[in-house]
């Protein structure tokens, strides 16, 4: 008999391939919703001169996004818990294309932040409502990419924007550009909607794709985890190393989101041109080296590389190089600057897929996944709140980008630090009792 031939060769090929569909899907919307949050970075200078947005204002702007978004993750996570990925994103897509598409009828700065804020509550589905799906949907050995397929959606989102954006303000003004991306949320969510079930309730997934993701599902629950109230997770060591590590890793990688085109065009003086073309180049790094992570991370655990090993070595070796933010700002000419923000960004992004896997390597049941995303993803975006509002108080103040990269660096540094030291090991997850005190590991 051949290898062909083989029961195991015959059932892989008769395999249905929905969990990897719906990965697509959903970034797909992460690809959206980072468009939508992304695109005032682009219309922002174009924006200020219709409605005399100072700079102080502009960070104001560009940082009550991330509040909100922060603040209506922690509720959210859990409610993605109860409701189910598809109700909780599907529904999150109309707020925000919505917001985004009244985001062209603005007349100052009130209503502008109004609008943010509302962006902000619809977007905070995203991610918990992704984690669960792929908990859901992926054995473990496959989750690892699973995360990549759809977070790099927030990389390409950043690619996209710049030249679309541009592209579009050009051709029609700020306004009409608004209008056409919030579109796309509202089309998306109807597709999700429509696709989006759980894998027993799917009715195009096939018995060998069910016995596939059952096969390799997370270990059994210890007793009394399923006791775990949403309050007790701030007492695990492992969420309070989540939030710090998240919080340092999302304030550098919003400084590409958020003050990135104006920096370029204000202190390396790109044109509208310019920065459509070559602006999206630390985009397109990224997006690659996270894909690449993805796929090399799940390889080396099927290998039978240390999953610990793993997952810290990724994050902290992509965070420490990322540092270089803090030297791109004084690099001598725009070329050199760019080169070491494109290294930055994409060695950050390195650690993408662990940061995906956290939640679910370390809630204490299924149960608890999408709360304990919404809780990571909510310290991220507190730093994605702070850090416009400070870079833009420190460049009105000094004159310069300097004074903010050099911190957003030194916090790469952080953050890496954070994982070496106060992060529980991976292996080490769901087999302890729950609610232990933070000075104990998980």
């Amino acid at each position: 008999m051949t290898h062909a031939d083989t029961p195991a060769h015959s059932a892989a090929a008769r395999r249905s391939s929905i969990r990897w569909r719906l990965a697509v899907l959903a970034g797909v919307g992460v690809v959206i919703t980072n468009v939508d949050r992304s695109a005032i970075s682009v219309a922002l200078p174009y924006m200020s001169k219709d409605l005399h947005i100072s700079s102080v204002a502009q960070g104001f702007v560009l940082g009550w996004f991330f509040l909100a978004y922060a603040a209506f993750l922690l509720p959210v996570g859990y409610l993605v818990d109860k409701l189910g990925a598809r109700l909780a994103y599907g529904v999150g897509a109309i707020v925000w294309g919505v917001a985004t598409v009244a985001t062209a009828a603005v007349q100052g700065v009130g209503a502008l932040i109004g609008l943010r804020l509302l962006l902000g509550a619809g977007e905070s589905t995203q991610y918990p409502a992704c984690t669960k799906a792929t908990n859901e949907w992926f054995p473990r050995r496959e989750r690892t990419t699973a995360t990549a397929v759809w977070d790099i959606g927030a990389r390409v989102g950043g690619v996209v924007t710049l030249p679309l954006m541009s592209g579009i303000i050009a051709w029609a003004g700020w306004r009409t550009a608004f209008v056409i991306i919030g579109a796309l949320a509202l089309l998306w969510s109807v597709g999700w909607i429509a696709e989006y079930r759980t894998p027993q309730a799917h009715r195009r997934a096939n018995r060998a794709e069910l016995d596939h993701i059952a096969n390799d599902r997370d270990p059994a629950e210890p007793a009394g985890a399923g006791q775990v109230r949403w309050l007790d997770l701030f007492r695990r060591r492992a969420t309070w190393a989540m939030v710090i590590g998240y919080f340092c890793f999302n304030y550098v990688a919003y400084f590409f989101i958020t003050w990135f085109p104006t920096y370029l065009v204000e202190a390396r003086h790109f044109s509208l041109l310019t920065l459509g073309v070559f602006g999206a180049i630390p985009g397109i790094v990224a997006v690659l080296s996270e894909l690449a992570s993805g796929f090399l991370q799940d390889r080396l655990i099927r290998a039978g590389r240390d999953v610990n090993a793993v997952r810290k070595g990724f994050i902290v070796s992509g965070m420490l190089v990322s540092s270089l933010i803090a030297i791109a700002v004084v690099a001598p000419n725009a070329a050199t600057a760019l080169l070491l923000l494109s290294v930055s960004y994409g060695a950050l992004l390195i650690g993408g897929p662990s940061l995906g896997t956290f939640p679910s390597e370390f809630a204490p049941t299924a149960r608890h996944i999408g709360s304990l995303a919404g809780i990571q993803n909510s310290a991220g975006n507190v730093a994605g709140f702070l850090g416009p509002v400070v870079t833009g108080a420190l460049v009105a103040a000094t004159g310069s980008f300097v004074p903010p990269l050099v911190i957003t660096g030194a916090l790469a540094v952080v953050g890496a630090v954070n994982y070496i030291a106060f992060l529980p090991a991976v292996r080490h997850r769901r087999a302890a009792a729950p609610a232990q005190p933070v000075a104990t590991a998980d």
